[in-house]
Formats: structure tokens, sequence, C-alpha cells
């Protein structure tokens, strides 16, 4: 049945479309956007948040996609749920009611934990893009939907909801019928305060081309990888009106389809964005605070910092670090190591490399200069190189053609330790001027 994904597992009777059409009728008629009292009557669930933080976590369920927010004061949102029952671990993350559970699209990486949440969690608001599907994946929904008509329903019209003190923008979707399901997939922009997150369940270009064009993409602060980060979930006009300064990727080890695709991880790498992945990285959680200021953590340390009013205070770690960078160092530039290639280290010299940041605002020459390993295996870059105002360069382990904003070390194994190393970046002076350790 289109327009209003509830349903049981048989063809629904004209009484059930009915009954489903009112009860998204009055949700819709009591406000023209679901503002604040309507889920302030809902009782508060225990304070997560003690400092006013917005915490998003991108929750590691493989190759499929579960964004949990969890707003000052409590108020909960669940942006999909997985392939299988997550139940467990939203309970290990505090959760113990949901206050709007956004289903983004029918596929059953997204769709196919959702029937055990309704099932086992209180749930005020469901929303969906009234998208039918014809699995049993998604009848099973249906089905979980139809036994707890308590649960008010929420079509992914364009409109702003408020959780708490955050406010969600639901986005303009390409009209029914006129694409395929991940071109319709619900997309949030989240807003505290300065703070903003771009959630984009699996955008494709189509769906990104038509954000734009509505002038619905702003700059934000996270962005999780349309699709999970495949080469067809980006476009270079969308990243650049998005400027993300973090990605996130769901996506699943060693999957079938390649994701994340080299090219997106090129381009998001290119943006500036400090790129995390929950396949290698485990659950990814995102603390907002309306200033704007964030911070980015897995495995309970602190991976990523920014604090203060500039945007160039932000401090990159490597998987299980704490990515802050040892003294001595210049104030002006960031260093970070990608040890961890995917697959086996040695056989991808290329998929482990530094990152270096220019954070000021002009141009630092390079030329001469070396970076060095704690096993003393070093790259001299050219003399012409020039790290430019603003702007990143990154320098991989094995071979390749070196364009200005990419070197490459000539070597044939891997050189990053990855249970800890030391990064050294010595001018051509043979002074130290930044140092990373991991």
């Amino acid at each position: 049945m289109a327009g209003m994904g509830f349903g049981t597992t048989q063809e629904p009777s004209v009484g059930q479309r009915r009954e489903w059409l009112r009860r998204a009728l009055a949700v819709a008629s009591l406000v023209t956007f679901l503002a604040a009292p309507v889920l302030a009557a809902v009782p508060s669930a225990p304070v997560v948040d003690p400092d006013s933080v917005l915490r998003i976590t991108f929750l590691d369920v493989g190759q499929a996609d579960a964004v949990l927010i969890q707003a000052p004061g409590g108020r909960t949102a669940l942006v999909d749920a997985g392939r299988d029952d997550i139940v467990p671990l939203l309970r290990q993350f505090g959760v113990s009611e949901i206050d709007l559970l956004v289903a983004t699209h029918p596929h059953a990486d997204h769709i196919g934990g959702m029937a055990a949440v309704i099932a086992a969690l209180p749930v005020r608001f469901y929303m969906d893009n009234g998208e039918p599907h014809t699995t049993q994946t998604y009848r099973r929904l249906l089905a979980a939907l139809d036994a707890r008509p308590e649960i008010a329903y929420l079509e992914a019209s364009p409109r702003t909801l408020t959780l708490g003190e955050v406010e969600i923008d639901v986005l303009p979707l390409l009209p029914r019928g006129a694409t395929g399901l991940n071109d319709r997939s619900v997309t949030l922009l989240v807003r505290f305060g300065e703070f903003r997150a771009f959630l984009s369940g699996d955008s494709e270009v189509r769906q990104l081309t038509h954000l734009m064009n509505r002038g619905a993409v702003r700059e934000v602060a996270l962005l999780k990888a349309p699709h999970h980060g495949a080469d067809n979930g980006f476009t270079r006009e969308f990243l650049n009106a998005a400027r993300p300064r973090v990605v996130v990727i769901s996506v699943g080890g060693d999957n079938s389809y390649g994701h994340p695709g080299r090219a997106a991880l090129r381009a998001y790498e290119a943006s500036g964005a400090a790129v995390f992945r929950t396949d290698w990285h485990g659950h990814v959680s995102v603390q907002g605070r309306e200033s704007g200021d964030y911070d980015v953590s897995f495995g309970g340390e602190i991976a990523l910092r920014r604090a203060g009013d500039d945007p160039r205070e932000a401090h990159v770690a490597a998987p299980g670090t704490t990515g802050i960078p040892a003294a001595p160092g210049d104030a002006g530039l960031r260093l970070w190591v990608h040890a961890d290639a995917p697959g086996n280290d040695h056989r991808n010299p290329n998929g482990e490399y530094v990152v270096i940041r220019n954070l000021e605002s002009g141009d630092r020459p390079i030329g001469g200069w070396l970076l060095c390993d704690g096993a003393n295996h070093c790259f001299r870059f050219p003399a012409d190189a020039l790290l430019g105002a603003g702007g990143q360069l990154v320098v991989h382990t094995g071979s390749g053609r070196a364009d200005g904003t990419r070197y490459y070390m000539g070597r044939r194994q891997a050189v990053w330790n990855n249970n800890g190393d030391t990064a050294t970046l010595y001018d051509d002076t043979g002074a130290v001027v930044v140092v990373f350790s991991y």
C-alpha cells in the first residue's frame, strides 16, 4: 500500500486504509511542524548527556545502517535498524524508549532489525517515505507496526521535527515512482545550535542532485556517507556545498559490494574531511555542542576534537589512538597516520598513508622536507613541493605518480605499524616540525 507504510501481511482492507489515513491526518493536524510540545509530552528517558551534548552514534551493524541520535535531556531517535536484531545493542547505549523511529527506505539492511525494535521498546513516532516493498522483511515491519496502534505515523514530507533541543529537518524527496528505492531515501539535517549533521540513507547521485537543485544542502560538520560510501553516493558539487569536516561510513568488512568505493574515498579525503568507518573503528560516536564544537570517538577514546571557534583546531587520530599530536609541533600543521590498510597491509602499501594539513592562511613550501616513521623509513618531498593554504596532501607508502597533492614513498611493503608508531616531519634544515605518535 503506497503512502502510509502500515499494514499486515495480507492486502489491507478499505477499513485499514481509512484507519491509517485517519491516524496520519490526526498527527499532521496537530501542527504544521512537529513542534516541541508534541515530543515534550513523552516521559523523559534517563539523561544521557548531562553536559548538553548531542550524541550521534553510527552503530557497527556490518553491511547495514543504524544511526542512534541521543539529544540532551534524553530524547532519542533511531534512523534505520540494521539487518538483524539490534535491541541488545540499543540497551547497551542506554536506550529504553524511542521518540522517533525512521526507516529511510525499505531495504533489508536498513529495516531488517526494525520489527524487533518496535516489539521490544516504546516508540512514539514512526516515519518512512511511504514507499512499499514486496519482501518478507518489509511485511514483518508492517505487521509489527500494525500490532502497535499507539505509534503515530509520519510520512517523510518536508517538515521540521523537534527532539528536545535538537531540530531535525526532513528534506524533500523525489516524486514517488520517479526513481528507485535508494534515491527516495529519507534524508535528514540534524541541527543543534551551530552543529549540523547530514544523514543520507542510501542516496545516490540523482537524489543528491535533486537536493542540490532544491537548495537543501548546507554546510555541515558531520556527513553520513551516502550508500555506505559507494562511488555512486557522492558528487563533487554536493561535497563542495556540504563541506563536511567528518565523514562516517557505515559499512561491513569484506562486503561483496565493494563498499566503500575508491573514488568516494578519494573525494572525501580531498574535501579535507576526517573519514571514519564502522568496519575499522566499530561504533563511531560524534558528540556535537551548540557552539558547533564536536568530538569523535570510538573504542572509548576520543579520536578527533574540534574545539573553539576555529575549525582548523581539529586533531585527527589513527584507529585505536587518542590522536593528540605529541610535542614538539608546529601549530600551523597537523599530521595523521592511517596505518591499517584494507586486507593484507604488505600487499596493499598504498592503503596506508599519512595526511598532512596546513591550517594557516598562507602557503607552506615543503621542498626537501622529510617524513619518517619510528624505524627511520623516510620520504623526502621534491624541491617544488608546496602545501597550500588550508589544504592537505597525502603520502602513500607504495608507488604511484605524484601530482602535488599525492606523493608516494615507493615502498613495496607496509611501513606504518598498526599497533603503534611515530611519524616525524622534519624541515629542510633537519629541525623537527611535527611529531605524531599513536
